[in-house]
């Protein structure tokens, strides 16, 4: 693999840049009348006659500033009278939005019809942003994360809880008198990406400052890169990818210096000649291991997987994957909770459920003394009880989810598809739901646009569980956050686990002033961003 600076040594010329910078015009402009050959009997929200050309250019040029707007639009006219309509969407292309009432037509598809992996990919233009075609040929992520994360996920709870108190007063000080200002998404990537390297990597090199750093800024421009090489055509992202993710290219470089020595020592371990089970028992139960277990347990055996530089980049997008969806709906529900005109109140009533689950928690190791651990605390178990931390991080991400589409998914079939409608559509169009204009229904969520902290808390606790499920982790018709079906998000019981731990503990340990206004968040190309520059002012509590 090139190093950053062998990147920039091969880097496209002056004059191909120039005729790059040409082509991507032209092709802009091309983009603004494309109707991406879709039936003509399908409305474009944003056009007052979507048969017109110079109409649907129109629409295009809304997206780019008004996509929620258009949403809105399509969702209400089209979505709620259970008509399908069109999307414009400047950048990637126009969408197809089907009505929330075929979400289990959708599902029901076939992987051969319709991909909703392609989309994934191209949302993050991961063939460019995460440097290895291996990673985007060969995922191997959804099952390690199934397999080993998802069921150990009680077993790194000792390890979580020493990070978090450690940490919090490390960003947030402990000065119970005088308060302090923070800025929320600074210091929440901090936090969470403390707890999740703790996790795939351990100590000491999760409280490495440098290698945060690296890992951090990695995190942080990913999105971007991948915005920045998707307004250009596929034939010329070859040429311009290294340019938009030389700053990514950097980080991972250097964040791959501290990990690359372990999996080189990792894999060296495999030739040694003592016994298999004294080896074993040697390995740390983190990331690079279970990476490493998993190619071994491949048949036939794929030496690419064993590939050090593979494993550090898959390393490096699993933490993409769990520290930034983590950082964007923490923050986003610390301003949610901030704006609330209960906020103390909400706090308090927090702090009150935290504390009796994790004493009914504590009593019960006293009859079952194996249970000896902080940890046993703060099990899977202990926080499913936590009902009013869960609904406030489930209600900030109904209200301000990180991306507009709840299921998004690309015809692959080449004869084209047809829709329930009767309306067909060709190979490459992309078809789905959005879970945005879902979220914001008010004959689903009353109130729709209001942050109403423990929504999904109240009345009968078990009869709401018997008849939907309200928990942060549960997909469904109604709640697409983490998507729905076979494609949901399998980090998400990871990511909720880490994420109800961090905001018990922020509830416990601190106060945060309640704000006037919430600060709003920016939409960027599908992207939905946190108010990334704001503060809050936080004091540590006495008690």
């Amino acid at each position: 693999m090139p190093t950053p600076f062998q990147v920039v040594a091969h880097s496209p010329s002056q004059q191909d840049l120039s005729s790059a910078i040409v082509i991507t015009l032209v092709n802009l402009v091309i983009r603004l009348f494309s109707d991406a050959s879709l039936p003509p009997n399908l409305p474009w929200v944003g056009a007052r006659a979507w048969n017109s050309p110079y109409s649907r250019a129109k629409a295009n040029l809304a997206s780019i500033g008004n996509l929620k707007a258009l949403l809105d639009e399509g969702y209400v006219k089209h979505s709620k009278n259970n008509q399908t309509y069109v999307l414009p969407y400047y950048i990637n292309g126009p969408q197809v939005i089907i009505p929330s009432s075929q979400i289990r037509w959708l599902l029901e598809q076939p992987e051969s019809t319709l991909s909703q992996e392609i989309v994934n990919r191209q949302f993050l233009e991961a063939e460019y942003t995460f440097f290895h075609a291996n990673l985007v040929d060969s995922p191997v992520h959804p099952e390690i994360i199934k397999h080993q994360l998802t069921k150990k996920v009680d077993t790194f709870a000792d390890d979580i809880i020493e990070e978090v108190n450690l940490c919090l007063g490390e960003i947030w000080g402990l000065d119970t008198e005088e308060w302090r200002e923070v800025k929320i998404y600074d210091t929440i990537l901090i936090l969470i990406a403390r707890l999740s390297t703790r996790v795939f990597i351990g100590l000491p090199l999760c409280r490495n400052s440098d290698f945060l750093k690296a890992c951090s800024e990695f995190i942080r421009k990913v999105a971007i890169a991948a915005g920045a090489i998707s307004v250009f055509p596929d034939f010329l992202k070859p040429l311009v990818a290294p340019i938009f993710t030389l700053h990514d290219r950097i980080q991972y470089h250097r964040c791959s210096r501290f990990i690359m020595p372990i999996i080189h020592n990792r894999i060296g371990c495999l030739r040694n000649p003592e016994p298999e089970e004294k080896l074993c028992s040697q390995f740390p139960n983190d990331y690079i291991q279970w990476a490493i277990d998993h190619a071994l347990a491949k048949t036939p055996l794929n030496p690419m997987e064993l590939d050090p530089r593979v494993i550090a980049c898959r390393f490096s997008v699993l933490s993409f994957a769990a520290i930034q969806s983590s950082v964007i709906t923490l923050t986003n529900t610390l301003f949610d909770l901030a704006a609330s005109p209960e906020s103390s109140t909400l706090l308090a009533s927090m702090r009150d459920e935290v504390v009796q689950e994790t004493t009914f928690a504590l009593e019960a190791q006293e009859h079952q003394p194996r249970l000896d651990s902080p940890g046993s605390m703060w099990s899977k178990a202990s926080l499913s009880r936590m009902k009013l931390v869960d609904s406030a991080l489930r209600e900030s991400l109904r209200l301000n989810g990180f991306i507009e589409r709840g299921i998004m998914k690309m015809v692959v079939a080449p004869e084209g598809l047809t829709l329930p409608d009767g309306s067909h559509i060709p190979y490459g169009t992309k078809v789905g739901i959005s879970g945005y204009s879902i979220h914001h229904d008010e004959d689903i969520y009353p109130n729709a646009n209001s942050y109403d902290a423990f929504r999904f808390a109240k009345g009968n606790s078990a009869e709401l569980e018997r008849k939907d499920p309200q928990g942060l982790v549960n997909t469904s018709e109604k709640f697409l956050s983490f998507s729905h079906g076979s494609h949901a998000c399998p980090g998400r019981f990871f990511a909720a686990n880490q994420l109800k731990i961090a905001l018990a503990h922020i509830a416990l340990l601190y106060e945060i002033e309640p704000i006037s206004e919430r600060p709003v968040n920016k939409w960027f190309f599908g992207h939905i961003a946190p108010p990334m520059h704001e503060t809050l002012r936080v004091r540590r509590r006495k008690d």
